[in-house]
């Protein structure tokens, strides 16, 4: 069964055409973010409507996957190249001024890995999410 965006937005929108002076436009809508994506995607069925907001929503999921991606990458150049100062201090000898730049190096390295761990979670959840919504738009172009 196919129902209209007026039908589900306007309980009882089949029986206005029978009261006299009633249209749905003075009716105020039940759903109207519902009618808001209804015309800008130009389709009244409800299906249409929803497998709208579950493409944008799979595109947003697969925007972010993406973004943290590419912050994942930028964070292994900077953790190589810190790693590459970071032999050579060692190379030219301990000495007490380079102890205290070796610990900063360090720590600015566990700092990195923490953030690149928090990020690859993030992005594989964001993999999860676009997956599931992309699932829903396949039963939603079945129905």
């Amino acid at each position: 069964m196919v129902f209209s965006i007026k039908e589900v937005c306007f309980p009882g929108f089949k029986n206005l055409r029978q009261v006299e002076g009633s249209s749905p436009a003075n009716m105020s809508p039940k759903f109207p973010r519902c009618l808001e994506i209804l015309n800008q995607i130009g389709d009244r069925r409800i299906e249409k409507v929803l497998e709208a907001v579950f493409s944008r929503e799979k595109n947003a999921y697969l925007y972010d996957e993406k973004e943290y991606n590419q912050r994942i990458e930028e964070l292994k150049v900077r953790i190589e190249h810190r790693h590459e100062i970071y032999k050579e201090l060692k190379k030219h000898g301990i000495d007490s001024v380079f102890d205290e730049c070796l610990l900063e190096l360090k720590a600015a390295e566990k700092v990195d890995f923490e953030e690149m761990g928090w990020l690859i979670r993030r992005s594989y959840a964001a993999s999860l999410h676009a997956a599931d919504k992309e699932r829903i738009v396949k039963k939603l172009r079945k129905f």
